[in-house]
Formats: C-alpha cells, sequence, structure tokens
C-alpha cells in the first residue's frame, strides 16, 4: 500500500489516512485544526480525502505501489470487481419494479399536464409582478387561476397586478370570485397590500363618479375637475383618471372663459397624447384665443391643429365623424368671432343634436 506524510506533524502511514486541504497533505487531526483556522478567517475549508489507487475499494486487493486500477466513479476497482459492478445482474423484481414505476410516471405526466403548466404559469406571473411588470403578468396569473381557482396567492397576485394597472374592473372580478370574497388568512401581507390598493380604488371611482355627474351640470365644471384631480391623487395607478381630470380643465377653462388657461391645458394634453381629439381640442382652445383678441396667429394655429386632427382620423370612420360635427363649431368660431357653447349652436343650427 501506498504511504503518506502528514505536512504539518509528519506522521507516515496509509495514504488512506490522509486528507488534501489547499494542496497540502494532513493526518485528521491536524487536517480539523487547519480547517477550523482557515474558517475562523473566512477562507476556504473544503477537503478531499485521499484514496490508494493502488487498492481495490471492492475487495481490498492490490496492484502494487508503481501501477493504479481504473476508476469507476472516484473508486479504484480491480478487473474483476470493475466487470462485476458494470455487469451485476439486477433481480428480475428489481427490474419489473423499475418498469411499472416508469409507466405510473408517464402516466402521472400525461394527466398533470395541466397543473405542470399552471405551475409554470404562476411562477412566470410571480416574477413578473416582483418585476413591476403587471400588464405582462396578468395573462399568466388568469391561466394559473383557470386551472387553480382556489389559489389565494393567484387570485391575490393577479388583483394585485390589476389594480396596478388601473384596472379595478379585472380585480373585482377576481376578488369576488375567489371562494366568494373569502381568504384563507387575512393577515397575509399580500392580503393587507392587496387590499390596501383596493381601497384606494374605491375611493378614487366613488370620487371619479361624482365628479361625472357634477360635470353634466351647468355651471358645475370647475367642481368635476376638482374632484376629479383628487381621484387621480388617490390613486394614481389609473392613468384614466389624470386624463378625464384634464378634459375637465379644459370645460372648467371655457365655463369660466379662462381662454389662456383652455390653450394651456390642451396644449400640455397634445403634447403628452397627441391624436385627433388633443389636437381638435387644442384648436378649439385657439380658436376662443383668436374670437376675443383677433390675433391672426392664432386663428392659423387653430386651422393648423384642424388639419393636424382631420389627417389623423382618416380611414377611422367614427373618428372621421366626431371630428366632421366638432369641426364645424370651431369653423363657426373662426368665421363669426362669436363663442357659444355646444348646446347654443346646436339649439341655433340643428334640428337634432349629435353629440354632447
Amino acid at each position: 500500500m501506498r504511504q503518506g506524510t502528514c505536512c504539518e506533524c509528519g506522521l507516515t502511514t496509509t495514504i488512506r489516512s490522509f486528507h488534501s486541504f489547499t494542496g497540502k497533505t494532513y493526518c485528521e487531526p491536524c487536517l480539523w485544526k487547519a480547517s477550523q483556522q482557515a474558517s475562523e478567517k473566512g477562507e476556504p475549508s473544503e477537503y478531499i480525502s485521499l484514496l490508494d489507487n493502488s487498492v481495490c475499494a471492492r475487495c481490498g486487493s492490490s496492484s502494487g505501489d508503481t501501477e493504479d486500477y481504473p476508476t469507476i466513479g472516484r473508486l479504484p476497482l480491480c478487473p474483476t470487481c470493475a466487470s462485476q459492478v458494470t455487469n451485476w445482474p439486477y433481480p428480475t423484481w428489481l427490474k419489473a419494479s423499475l418498469a411499472v414505476l416508469l409507466a405510473l410516471l408517464a402516466v402521472a405526466l400525461v394527466h398533470g399536464r395541466r397543473y405542470f403548466h399552471a405551475g409554470r404559469s404562476m411562477y412566470q406571473g410571480e416574477r413578473l409582478v416582483e418585476q413591476q411588470k403587471y400588464e405582462a403578468a396578468i395573462p399568466y396569473l388568469r391561466e394559473a387561476l383557470q386551472v387553480a381557482p382556489g389559489s389565494d396567492k393567484a387570485a391575490l397576485l393577479e388583483a394585485k397586478a390589476a389594480l396596478k394597472v388601473g384596472d379595478v374592473e379585472e380585480a373585482q372580478k377576481t376578488l369576488k370570485g375567489h371562494n366568494g370574497g373569502h381568504f384563507e388568512d387575512e393577515q397575509d401581507p399580500r392580503f393587507l397590500e392587496v387590499r390596501g390598493l383596493w381601497e384606494r380604488a374605491l375611493q378614487a371611482v366613488d370620487k371619479a363618479e361624482r365628479a361625472s355627474k357634477l360635470a353634466e351640470q351647468p355651471g358645475q365644471s370647475a367642481e368635476a375637475a376638482r374632484l376629479m384631480h383628487e381621484a387621480a391623487s388617490v390613486y394614481p395607478e389609473a392613468s384614466g383618471l389624470a386624463i378625464s381630470a384634464d378634459l375637465l380643465d379644459e370645460g372648467a377653462a371655457f365655463e369660466r372663459k379662462d381662454y389662456d388657461a383652455f390653450v394651456a391645458v390642451t396644449q400640455k394634453e397634445w403634447k403628452e397624447r397627441p391624436g385627433p381629439d388633443t389636437a381638435a381640442s387644442l384648436a378649439s382652445a385657439l380658436a376662443c384665443k383668436y374670437a376675443t383678441t383677433g390675433n391672426a396667429d392664432y386663428r392659423q394655429q387653430s386651422e393648423e391643429m384642424l388639419r393636424k386632427a382631420d389627417q389623423m382620423t382618416q380611414g377611422n370612420i367614427q373618428a372621421m365623424k366626431s371630428f366632421e360635427e366638432y369641426a364645424e363649431r370651431i369653423h363657426y368660431r373662426l368665421v363669426s368671432r362669436e363663442i357659444i357653447d355646444k348646446p347654443e349652436y346646436d339649439r341655433r343650427f340643428r334640428q337634432t343634436s349629435q353629440r354632447k
């Protein structure tokens, strides 16, 4: 058998009694001491046991100090033992049991496929929520809920994602439809977070509904705009509330005849959300400035915005029809330099109102 010598205490004995640590050979007592010292310094303390490849790990026969046995795994085996290990005659019952287990696994994989798929969807959805990619997460979490509708975690994640993108209707559908609105642990941080989001969303919806009703009443545009801004502040995740607040600011500025504010609001909307509606609104505000000042620059800018709005509606029949009705009133303002609201325009020039 091959011999080894401890680098620390000098002990010499069979190589299998030693361990390799940091490239050096240690006996067991010296190894523990060296390993502990390394660990205390925050250095690696892993080691490996040394093998004598001239001795068969199975039968103990020696090949002599000058020849190594081939290894199977990490173990040296003599030719006889190596042949027996590689050609081991497994009993029939064990082979049959393995075949049955494989068949059962195949059946389980086939029947459990949808659950594996749901688990994968759940994992992907949760990761996207953690990355704050809420809109992308919703389809995955909705798919997981279709397979496992009783999962509190999936329902809370889906509701959170929906609330984070301002989709209150989707969140309500998920929360109310989950076990009749009941969750097992109402002290779960995930539940408390979603409940906080939900309560903010409900406050915002209530303020937005009140604002919309006020906007329909003469002389209430300013109060309607104030309420809608409060709704947007309470629930900033719903970007549509901020847009609605800007639209009500338009109406409030027009109602109090503050045409400078009317222009400022519509310019902001056009810059942030360029489209046929915001272009037409800016044209309307500029037409009001022309009507009150007679400055031809305002008229030129108004007509330019009308042309842009017209170009942007091409191909959309509904948008074209709506724009034509709106543009008609703007052209009247530019020609007559008279500012009247839609109800008065309809009373004078139309038999029936086509647009509120």
